[in-house]
This record gives C-alpha cells, sequence and structure tokens, in this order.
C-alpha cells in the first residue's frame, strides 16, 4: 500500500488543497462525540464504508490506529488529535489507491443550542498535498470526497438517533 507522509493538525495551514464541509445538527455535543469516537459506528453512516478494524474500539489517545474499508480502498489512519468533545482529527497514513501525498482529515465540534434547543455543528475539513501525476483527477477525487462528506454528516445524524 502507498505510503503517504505523516502530518499533525497543523498541517491545516500548510496543505496545498483544504476542502470543508459542515451541518448544524439538532444533537447534543456529547452525543455526536460518542459516535465519531466509536469506530464500530463508522460503517452505519459514513458513505462507502463497508467496516472499520481499530486498535482499539473506542479512539482515546493521539496514536490510536485503524484500517478503513471502503472497498477497492483500503485506508489505514491514526489519531493525531482527539480533544473531547471539541476536535477529532486524523492522518492517512497509506492507502490501497493513490489519493494524495498527504492528508489530514478532522472533524471539528461546536455547541450552537439556541433558544432552548440542543443543538451541534459538525464540521469536516480535509487537508491534503495533491500527487503531481494525478493532474486533472485530483479535483475530481477532491470534489467527490467533499461530497461524500457532506451525505455522511448528514448520516451522522441518524446514528446519534439511534441511540437515544
Amino acid at each position: 500500500m502507498p505510503k503517504l507522509r505523516s502530518v499533525d493538525v497543523d498541517f491545516v495551514d500548510a496543505a496545498a488543497v483544504v476542502l470543508t464541509t459542515d451541518v448544524d445538527l439538532p444533537a447534543s455535543i456529547d452525543e455526536v462525540w460518542e459516535v465519531i469516537v466509536d469506530n464500530q459506528s463508522w460503517p452505519h453512516w459514513l458513505a462507502g464504508c463497508r467496516s472499520m478494524t481499530a486498535s482499539r474500539p473506542v479512539w482515546a489517545d493521539t496514536g490510536d490506529t485503524r484500517r478503513a474499508d471502503l472497498g477497492i480502498l483500503k485506508i489505514d489512519e491514526v489519531a493525531v488529535a482527539l480533544d473531547q468533545p471539541e476536535r477529532w482529527a486524523m492522518s492517512l497514513t497509506r492507502t490501497t489507491l493513490p489519493i494524495a501525498a498527504a492528508m489530514l482529515e478532522m472533524l471539528e465540534l461546536a455547541d450552537t443550542s439556541r433558544n432552548g434547543e440542543t443543538r451541534t455543528e459538525v464540521r469536516w475539513t480535509g487537508a491534503l498535498d495533491r500527487l503531481w501525476y494525478l493532474g486533472p483527477l485530483s479535483k475530481v477525487l477532491e470534489s467527490r470526497l467533499a461530497d461524500l462528506w457532506a451525505q455522511s454528516l448528514e448520516a451522522l445524524y441518524d446514528e446519534v438517533l439511534s441511540r437515544r
């Protein structure tokens, strides 16, 4: 599997490409955090995810690892930030298909409760350095990645609801 350059959360400021999408969910920040750190929940809400094999069922520390099975694409990841309940970030370390030279994915949560209604904003950020030889295909992959995360953040709420 091709190896990606290791990065930490500061990579967001240096990456060649930074993508974001967000959603405001009618759920508490703690409910959303509980789903995000539960590796076994990801196939239920992450678009295309068939399974998740992790060093622990619930990510608790930076350095925890996992493998996401997205069909033809398998991704090895390491946790680089777990700031409960506001920030979760992972660095992609290896992939079965060449998708980037380096990549960080981060979920940031903010309590947006108002007028007595409990709400949480969830923002996904994908930061990456492109592989030069992918050329124009990179932009297509990046657009698809952002679309998949937008779908996934909507489905995240269904997983939160299933736990109530």
